[in-house]
């Protein structure tokens, strides 16, 4: 496993859907407290039945093949994975889905039953796994722009990933940061918009000739989006 920095990570690395970044921040540090070990890289809720761990599997590897599929790779990542309320509480989880750097992605209770939130964490990963020691003090991917790709990937949240919701002006500043985010969206109901914005703005970058496929490769090769 590779964390890096993590406590600068929660800062100014961290990405996630939920409740907007005032739940990151309040979520800080992961842990993964009740949690045992499936395989390398994946670590679940001991409560969780045979049958619900068979299912996370399967959701991961979906993830993982659209991700690829789309993004022409994905990042490996640790996996920590609440199925129950308790092990919701013991970990402090504030929002559906996290993912901390290129290293870690910890989704709550709710969240492991929807294949949408794994997409849209792996993606962030992915992402962030394209840029130097995952992301950190890098200003090559703008917050915005790495939420827009995550919402436009894995319909999550749904109402954001619409083309539909595009078609009125979008009015609003898109955060370069997760400090910007925050300011904007310190609530479920206000982050909406947000995530609205960033998805339509990256639709409009899309429109230009642009593929998901060359994101990956731009921001290796040192470019700064968008």
């Amino acid at each position: 496993m590779r964390i890096i920095g993590l406590a600068l990570v929660v800062v100014m690395g961290i990405a996630g859907i939920g409740a907007g970044a005032g739940a990151a921040a309040a979520q800080g540090l992961p842990s993964r407290k009740g949690m045992s070990q499936i395989v390398p890289g994946l670590w679940i809720d001991s409560n969780a039945t045979p049958e619900e761990v068979a299912a996370i599997r399967e959701r991961i590897n979906k993830a993982s093949a659209k991700v690829l599929k789309y993004m022409g790779d994905v990042q490996a990542v640790e996996w920590w994975i609440c199925a129950s309320p308790e092990c919701n509480r013991a970990n402090g989880m504030k929002a559906r889905g996290m993912t901390y750097g290129a290293s870690l992605i910890t989704l709550d209770a709710n969240a492991s039953r929807d294949g949408g939130v794994y997409v849209h964490e792996l993606t962030h990963a992915t992402l962030h796994g394209a840029l130097p020691m995952g992301g950190l003090f890098s200003k090559a991917l703008p917050l915005w722009f790495d939420e827009g790709v995550a919402v436009i990937l894995s319909q999550q949240p749904p109402e954001a990933a619409q083309k539909s919701a595009c078609t009125k002006p979008q009015k609003g500043a898109l955060p370069r940061n997760a400090l910007e985010f925050n300011r904007l969206a310190p609530d479920a109901k206000r982050a909406l918009p947000v995530y609205t914005r960033s998805a339509c703005a990256v639709r409009d970058w899309l429109a230009e000739g642009r593929k998901l496929k060359g994101i990956v490769p731009m921001l290796r090769a040192g470019r700064h989006l968008p």
